[in-house]
């Protein structure tokens, strides 16, 4: 290794002065008092005034209008068990607890907010605080009354616009309304619904800030960074004459002027956009503002010079340096002095793009040769998964996948990596597995990864390249001990033991998390029950692998009695194993058509296809008919199973039993009605294509009976762990509700857009951040659900349909993940499945070549005559 040695810095030899926390927190509080920094004492807008007021001191460049601000410890004398009764009220209708028009309960709380008594305290300690800075003149002077709530103008939440500003306020009995008008503007329908939707608390402390008014020549707004695009060497001004209310809300076109940064921190003066500014705010002598009109000379020229426009813009950026980030400057100038009137931090300044969000839970590569697949976990998982989704899917299965690698002895990269997920790996939310690290657990060229390739791809791979980055992740050539083969066997023969037992264990699982009353207690339960379900998830990895390895022998065997692989194995193989009955797969559209067909036999397909769905489900629920029987016992045997059923965010058909409903009217009548009897094994062997010897039948008669078992037994462990995951939905469900009915979440369906570290700091925070990103993977994740992947990718994934417009260039792959695929991974038959855009590039009466082995489908030229 080389490089430099680091040197720590020197520490400062005196500690920086801190603010300290005041023991009681006064009612009111000037800007020149340390306590009006803390913004749990004067909220967003009080305490950033506080902290300009002490730069001001500090750069002697501008000036801060003076002022004091009501604290939250008035708001909260302020509060009557009236007001907090009709705000109780309010709350419950807002989180869905009690039916009311949420409107109209907003009108009544500020109704009585607005026309409370304001308690004597906290008049003369507002009388006292602005006596002592304006002296006895205070009745003459004019005050902008602002709303301060906690929480508001910070990085993550603005709430800008959503409370109310009282401008021009003159005398104390004017300021006493305005400041019970601040309060009672936090519970306006908008203001509510803008907290709602951020999972704030409806009656937010909150504080008013009571600010002289200055008669500003020319007032408006500075970005530090590009409002649109966040360039942080863009600096932007707005401005217009008069009072900057006319910018901040939008009411007229301003002038834009825009300045440079350089590399060396010079500011260069870039543009200036003379905006259609025709009116303007300016205040009266009586009190209040008035709008007045400005005349064609003035509104075409820039209100505010390039020289001034520069001072503006040296001074923000020691704002910016202050606060040690990009800043929303409220601005206003007279005879030539800066008054800065507020700061604020730009919202979205670090926002995400689609890019970054669709990537944000992709796995990291191992290598830029690595090569990743879709298939058999695409069958399970189609489509893109929840974040919720993946974080439970990820953790479970990698804990069990490394914990059963450590049991027999295995120790390669795939499950000894720190960094890395195991098994099965995002990428655009959709779930996949490396396929190099997988074949080589047994070696690279041995009957087991052979096995392996012919459960999860339904055939025996032949790239060249993928075989010889496997060769490179093989640790050599694969050796077994004695332990390892007494293990290996008593699992291909024993790999089912017990799981019977385990499914009356899942079954009959208590589900306490489902007990507590409160958000917290359900996600401290639902954690506490993490391991729980591992034995369900074993019982999968278990069943699946010696499945294979029965599914390897039988195909060993047909593969030395042909003396090679062709298509004639395959089709054996496929013949052997289709033959299988009662997989729980296979189970599951069987049990729905007979239930189907009884409807038919009840009442007939016209009737029930002609019912409305929720009709068709009363009818089933409630009917004495062999039909409605059928039905209530296919729900409570399949109740848990659903698409995407892996995914806790998943709605189930017993949670949802209009949506069986709805499959159930499609496939009223369709029935054929020939179901086949299972064949004997000779009269099997009498349709097999690959000649066989008489010991390599009577091996076969023992093998096929096993290899029957495996599938069926990986089936039912697959729903087994299904059942598992549906219980932990069921306790993700019971989270969301209760975190609605908290005000912690906007819609219970926002928790499956949330990992379990920000479900933690919600409960803890009610950080506004946390709900807006959840929001925007929610509107990303109906982008990311229709991505389709070709079988096997190598280097990063991407989908084939990413960009729609370009589907002409694509290169067309079989994408495995189709349903179809399951039977034929299933059965081993070859097959291609969901072309993606075939429909493009094939015509009805086009020569094709068809490669079920390879995956593809090519079109030839026609034929010469």
């Amino acid at each position: 290794m080389s490089g430099e040695v680091y040197k720590e810095p020197k520490k400062p030899s005196k500690p920086l002065p801190s603010l300290s926390f005041p023991e009681s927190v006064p009612l009111t509080v000037q800007f020149t008092d340390e306590a009006s920094q803390f913004g749990e004492i004067s909220g967003g807008k009080g305490s950033s005034l506080g902290k300009l007021t002490q730069l001001s001191k500090e750069e002697k460049t501008f000036i801060v209008p003076k002022g004091i601000i009501v604290t939250t410890s008035a708001y909260k004398e302020y509060l009557t068990p009236e007001i907090s009764h009709a705000i109780k009220y309010l709350e419950d209708i807002a989180y869905g607890n009690e039916p009311g028009d949420l409107q109209e309960a907003c009108k009544e709380v500020s109704y009585i907010v607005e026309n409370s008594m304001l308690p004597n305290r906290i008049c003369h300690s507002i009388i006292e605080d602005l006596k002592d800075i304006f002296g006895d003149e205070v009745n003459y002077y004019k005050f902008a009354v602002r709303s301060s709530a906690t929480g508001e103008d910070t990085s993550a939440m603005s709430a800008a616009g959503q409370m109310d500003t009282f401008l021009g306020v003159q005398g104390v009995n004017e300021i006493f309304i305005a400041v019970k008008k601040c309060w009672a503007s936090q519970f306006g329908y908008i203001a509510i619904e803008y907290k709602r939707r951020n999972g704030q608390v409806l009656n937010s402390p909150m504080a008013v800030v009571i600010q002289e008014m200055v008669a500003c020549d020319v007032s408006g707004v500075l970005f530090t960074c590009d409002p649109v695009t966040n360039n942080p060497s863009v600096i932007t001004i707005t401005a217009n004459y008069g009072l900057g209310e006319t910018v901040v809300s939008g009411f007229v076109e301003p002038d834009t002027i825009v300045l440079r940064r350089k590399d060396n921190g010079k500011l260069e003066f870039e543009s200036v956009v003379v905006g259609s500014k025709h009116q303007r705010i300016v205040m009266q002598d009586s009190g209040g503002t008035v709008i007045e009109d400005i005349d064609e000379d003035t509104k075409s020229q820039s209100c505010l010079s390039s020289e001034t426009a520069e001072r503006l813009g040296k001074l923000a950026i020691k704002i910016e340096r202050f606060y040690k980030s990009s800043r929303d400057i409220e601005w206003g100038i007279l005879d030539d002095e800066i008054y800065i009137l507020q700061s604020r931090p730009v919202t979205n300044a670090t926002a995400e793009t689609d890019h970054e969000i669709k990537h944000e839970f992709d796995a990291p590569l191992r290598s830029e040769s690595e090569y990743f697949t879709v298939a058999n976990v695409g069958e399970v998982m189609p489509g893109a998964t929840s974040p919720l989704g993946i974080e439970t899917l990820t953790k479970c299965f990698s804990n069990v996948l490394k914990r059963d690698a450590f049991e027999k002895g295995i120790v390669d990269n795939l499950f000894q990596s720190k960094y890395f997920l195991t098994g099965i790996l995002p990428f655009f939310n959709n779930m996949m597995i490396t396929v190099a690290e997988m074949l080589v657990r047994y070696g690279l060229n041995t009957p087991r990864s052979k096995g392996f390739m012919i459960s999860v791809f339904g055939r025996i791979l032949d790239d060249p390249d993928l075989l010889e980055y496997a060769s490179h992740k093989a640790p050599g050539e694969f050796k077994s001990s004695l332990m390892s083969d007494l293990r290996y066997y008593k699992e291909l023969f024993f790999f089912d033991y017990g799981i019977e037992k385990a499914k009356k264990k899942f079954d009959n699982y208590h589900l306490d998390f489902l007990k507590p009353k409160t958000a917290k207690e359900t996600f401290k339960a639902i954690l506490n029950s993490c391991s729980d379900f591992d034995e369900a998830v074993h019982y999968h990895m278990q069943c699946s692998e010696n499945s294979s390895n029965w599914n390897m022998y039988m195909f060993t065997t047909l593969c030395d009695a042909k003396g090679n692989f062709d298509t004639d194995v395959y089709s054996d193989f496929a013949s052997l194993l289709a033959t299988s009955s009662d997989v729980e797969s296979a189970n599951v559209p069987q049990a729905m058509q007979d239930v189907a067909d009884q409807i038919v036999k009840d009442i007939g397909k016209e009737k029930f296809s002609s019912m409305s769905v929720e009709e068709a489900l009363e009818w089933l629920k409630t009917s004495t008919s062999t039909a409605g029987f059928k039905f209530r016992q296919f729900v409570n045997r399949h109740g848990h199973r659903c698409l995407r059923e892996f995914d806790v965010k998943s709605i189930t058909w017993g949670m949802d039993p209009k949506l069986l409903v709805k499959l159930l009217q499609n496939l009223a009548g369709t029935s054929k009605g020939d179901t086949k009897k299972e064949k004997s094994i000779d009269a099997i062997f009498s349709e097999l294509n690959v000649p066989l010897s008489f010991m390599s039948k009577c091996y076969l008669r023992f093998v096929l009976p096993q290899c029957r078992r495996g599938v069926r037994r990986r089936e039912f462990s697959k729903s087994l762990t299904i059942k598992c995951f549906d219980h932990w939905r069921q306790g993700f469900r019971h989270l969301a509700k209760l975190m609605v009915s908290e005000g912690r979440l906007p819609e219970e369906d926002l928790l499956f857009f949330l990992t379990y570290d920000e479900i933690n700091d919600l409960l803890e925070t009610r950080s506004p951040s946390i709900i807006s990103r959840a929001n925007y993977r929610k509107r990303v994740f109906s982008v990311v659900q229709n991505y389709k992947f070709p079988e096997i990718m190598k280097g990063t994934p991407k989908p084939v349909n990413e960009e729609e417009e370009s589907a002409d260039t694509y290169e067309f792959i079989a994408d495995l993940t189709m349903k179809g695929a399951v039977v034929s991974r299933e059965y081993g038959l070859p097959c291609v499945v969901g072309l993606q855009g075939a429909t493009k590039k094939f015509r009805t009466g086009d020569y094709v070549l068809l490669d079920g082995k390879k995956g593809i489908l090519q079109r030839l030229p026609e034929p010469e005559e």
